[in-house]
């Protein structure tokens, strides 16, 4: 049986009502030149025999079924050892793809031979399947470089990546990590190639009141806290990240407050500017730029609404175009539902 281009690699713990739908989106995918990697990481709450069911009818599901639990990091590089595709596509057990996801990664992916790690945009639904709002994401690759340290650039469930790096290194994740493991492991990715993510949105991220980020809070601020410095240091060698520059990347992951903004905007206009001074040709660092100032101005939307234009006029003159497009996105588009999404 010769090995399939893509392993689509989920693991679950205790899925729930949402690991029938999260499976559905993956199995109803355009691209079919796919194995599905399953690991269940000791579930109690039935979800081995949704997966039994599900690998009895698709011969494409692989299980894995641990009998202790070892958290998700572990999960996840027990199921990179057992995968056979050149191309890892993560799924996590509670979000879903949409039907051409796969397809338009591949095809991107086939375009541009050097990339090693292509994600998408995408919507962020509630508990219920209901919209909630849109997930916008640097598309280039120095507008991803120059987010690594402010912000996650991907989508976690809504990557491909190569399996094996061009120069040999086989992927896994940082086992120090168990909630920031994916923006680890991509800030050690961006060593070895180009990096993408596609305009369209092609994922539903589900905003759960009982995800790892919610529930060990500090943990997820230290275990960002190291990524970030990390980025840092490979996007300004030889400068110092201080406590008080990581303090304010901090503030600006958790939501800026007017006075806040402007303390931002102090330290973030003269790096924005040599930043791009370095990548003049790449309009994509702009639009990134302009993502950091429009997620700002989401931010201080209920307590600093002068603020929160000065924020969005400054996007609009970083991208204009990308700008109207994410206005326009929100005003019209959060009124209907992705078509797998409505009949939930």
């Amino acid at each position: 049986m010769s090995a399939p281009e893509v392993t689509v690699l989920m693991t679950v713990f205790n899925g729930g009502r949402f690991l029938a739908p999260a499976m559905e989106s993956i199995l109803c995918q355009s691209w079919e030149d796919f194995e599905f990697v399953i690991v269940d990481d000791a579930s109690t709450d039935g979800s081995v025999g949704v997966l039994n069911q599900f690998a009895a009818n698709d011969r494409r599901i692989r299980l894995i079924l641990n009998k202790e639990n070892s958290g998700q990091t572990a999960g996840l590089n027990q199921g990179l050892r057992e995968a056979r595709g050149r191309w890892i596509a993560r799924q996590d057990a509670d979000d879903l793809a949409l039907p051409g996801r796969l397809a338009a990664q591949m095809s991107h992916a086939a375009r541009f031979p050097d990339l090693v790690l292509v994600g998408v945009n995408g919507w962020v639904i509630d508990e219920g399947g209901k919209r909630m709002g849109l997930i916008h994401v640097p598309l280039s690759d120095a507008g991803i470089r120059w987010s690594m340290p402010f912000q996650n650039p991907f989508i976690h469930p809504g990557v491909i990546f190569r399996r094996v790096m061009p120069g040999g290194n086989a992927v896994a994740y940082c086992e120090d990590f168990r909630i920031c493991q994916d923006w680890e492991l991509w800030s050690r990715i961006a060593d070895e190639g180009r990096l993408a993510n596609l305009p369209e949105r092609l994922v539903c991220y589900r905003d759960r009141r009982d995800s790892l980020s919610h529930r060990f809070s500090d943990d997820t601020r230290r275990e960002c806290r190291a990524v970030s410095a990390a980025a840092w240091k490979k996007n300004f060698p030889g400068e110092t990240l201080s406590e008080e520059t990581a303090l304010i990347l901090e503030r600006f992951r958790g939501g800026l407050g007017p006075e806040q903004f402007r303390e931002f905007l102090e330290f973030y206009t003269p790096l924005r500017e040599r930043w791009i001074a370095a990548h003049p040709s790449d309009a994509g660092a702009r639009q990134a730029d302009a993502v950091h100032l429009m997620q700002a101005a989401g931010g201080m939307m209920s307590g600093g609404r002068l603020a929160a234009c000065g924020a969005m006029a400054r996007a609009m003159a970083a991208a204009p175009l990308w700008t109207l497009g994410a206005i326009w996105d929100r005003v019209c588009l959060m009124g209907k539902q992705p078509s797998f999404v409505s009949g939930q």
